[in-house]
């Protein structure tokens, strides 16, 4: 066998493993590295008397004499035998899944209902459930998105797009579970397929235990309640793409909310503990009429697992109720996130900075129900869920995050953060923070399972979570 032989054949073997992204590797180490550390590179050219030793069947073959000659009998019985590269079971299903040969563990669907676990909000504990999607319907003039989930605590959510929705070739959409976060709208479709997006959505909320302090920073950890909200959204959604890392999204529509009594009976309901000057809103829901417009600027390397670049977004809204001069008001939202590596691309720095700010009409209010909070997986996490609520927000988060392996995503992290109620200004020396550590397994392009322990004044918290944190 001639030296280019034995090169091309090699060169094979390493072509097989070249389109395998890093994951794939990792996970089929244990096939390809016995052969590969094994193997050795055979001589150029045997010399004459090791040819002839080889040629020769009727000389007896005898003891060899040195060590050195154990290996030179066992590098020419090597050479007779080379055969390509055969990839083991793993290795070669998760290179098919690479290029999208057979469809992932996420793409798994039966007629367009894919099975799934997810979090419908703060406190809900798991939620199992099914989306259903069916993009490009009619030569990509339609797509049709919707989803039904049932929590272990008794949360429910039920949601429908119809229209030209953005989505990334065959993926499942960026899903809205609140609809007004200044984060949610921001699913930018990077593809050229189509730079505009109009779509209308319908989406409904059972939420039978959500949690209530207070408002503003001194709410008291003593004077945690439990609410029935029930929620439902009307609207239509219509936005452009200006390039692929700008984008305006517009909103409107109907929303109706309902307020009853919580069902967690560990602690007493907000009907109990409030009444409507502490808690606005609770003894009167009316339907409010809403407007949304947000800028998104994305520089990110990849949205859904970025080692590089920034994100900012700029949402204004305007609330009506209908019926009474008595909540109107509206709203402005900033989110800016950076993403800085740390001498590599497995070391990122993770920054974020988000204010919002309610201003109500002269004589108005905001409905404590409507009032951003922090505390949760997402904000406070070293904090109960809805721990501050205000008509003013300022939170601030850092990561560190360390990938060990493609797959796996070792992080440090700590939050502070501070609420105003109406009157007040925001105020630092308010600030709450937290600490604390975690992990995540994730794909090339997304998050899928994560594990955070956090600490705060109050309390350590156990999170496990089906996305990012931002």
């Amino acid at each position: 066998m001639t030296r280019n032989t034995v090169k091309k054949r090699q060169r094979i073997r390493w072509d097989l493993l070249r389109p395998a992204r890093p994951l794939a590797m990792i996970l089929s180490l244990a096939f390809i590295s016995a052969p590969a550390i094994g193997q050795e590179k055979p001589p150029a050219s045997p010399p004459e008397e090791e040819q002839k030793t080889v040629a020769s069947t009727t000389e007896p073959i005898k003891k060899p004499q040195s060590r050195h000659e154990h290996w030179r009998r066992q590098r020419l019985g090597k050479m007779g035998r080379l055969e390509p590269y055969q990839p083991g079971f793993v290795e070669r299903n998760l290179v098919m899944m690479e290029k999208s040969e057979r469809p992932g563990f996420m793409d798994l669907n039966f007629w367009g209902f894919y099975p799934r676990i997810q979090i419908i909000s703060r406190g809900s504990g798991l939620g199992f459930g099914t989306r259903f999607w069916k993009p490009d319907i009619k030569g990509g003039r339609l797509d049709v998105h919707g989803s039904a989930f049932y929590s272990t605590r008794g949360y429910e959510f039920y949601d429908l797009q119809i229209g030209k929705i953005p989505h990334r070739g065959k993926q499942l959409p960026l899903r809205s579970w609140k609809g007004d976060d200044v984060y949610e709208l921001g699913d930018i479709d990077r593809s050229a397929f189509s730079r505009f997006k109009l779509y209308a959505s319908f989406r409904y909320r059972h939420l039978p235990q959500e949690d209530f302090f207070g408002l503003g920073p001194q709410a008291r950890l003593q004077d945690h309640s439990s609410f029935l909200l029930q929620d439902a959204s009307y609207e239509i959604v219509a936005g452009y793409q200006f390039s692929p890392s700008m984008a305006l999204t517009l909103s409107g529509g109907l929303l109706q909310f309902s307020i009853g009594r919580g069902e967690n009976e560990d602690i007493p309901t907000t009907q109990e503990l409030f009444d409507e000057p502490t808690a606005p809103g609770l003894t009167r829901q009316p339907d409010f009429t809403h407007f949304t417009s947000q800028l998104l600027f994305d520089f990110r390397d990849e949205p859904g697992n970025p080692h590089r670049g920034a994100m900012f977004a700029v949402a204004f809204s305007r609330f009506d109720d209908r019926g009474s001069e008595e909540f109107h008001f509206h709203r402005f939202a900033f989110d800016a996130r950076g993403f800085l590596p740390l001498g590599s691309h497995q070391r990122v720095l993770a920054l974020r900075a988000l204010t919002i700010v309610d201003e109500a009409a002269s004589g108005n209010r905001v409905p404590f129900y409507l009032q951003e909070s922090l505390g949760g997986s997402h904000t406070f996490r070293g904090f109960d869920s809805f721990r501050f609520r205000g008509e003013k927000v300022i939170l601030f988060q850092a990561e560190y995050r360390w990938e060990a392996a493609p797959a796996l995503e070792l992080v440090l992290f700590s939050d502070a953060g501070t609420v105003a109620d109406a009157g007040s200004r925001l105020e630092l020396s308010n600030l709450e923070a937290d600490y604390g550590f975690g992990f995540r397994l994730k794909t090339f392009r997304s998050t899928f399972f994560r594990l955070d322990l956090a600490r705060s004044r109050e309390i350590t918290r156990t999170l496990i979570r089906f996305s990012t944190s931002f």
